[in-house]
């Protein structure tokens, strides 16, 4: 009865583990970045900005999913709304492969 008991709560203390790693994966770490369009896929599933991280200019390419926000102007609105040379933030999720949550053009 005693190991059942003890058994139970290990496997509980697993589980409890086991989906905190799978939330933290999942969420990843929030990144905003703020620069000019650089390039736009064609089929809209990528976007690439050229912006200041610290003193340095860098390009970061994000892909866009039917997830991802975009808003233009404070209104929703889709990737074909934004153009080259156009400046956006982006609010992109670090991980394994950089997702886009949001794309904002004032």
């Amino acid at each position: 009865m005693k190991r059942s008991v003890v058994m139970a709560l290990v496997v509980v203390m697993v589980s409890f583990f086991l989906v905190g790693v799978v939330v933290a994966e999942e969420k990843g770490k929030m990144e905003t970045a703020s620069g000019k369009v650089t390039s736009i896929d064609p089929q809209g599933k990528a976007i690439t900005i050229n912006a200041m991280v610290g003193n340095q200019a860098l390009d970061v390419g994000t892909a866009v999913d039917k997830d991802t926000v975009i808003k233009v102007g404070g209104k929703t609105a889709t990737l074909k709304d934004i153009k080259v040379g156009d400046t956006v933030t982006i609010r992109y999720l670090r991980s394994n492969d950089l997702y886009a949550k949001e794309i904002i053009k004032k």
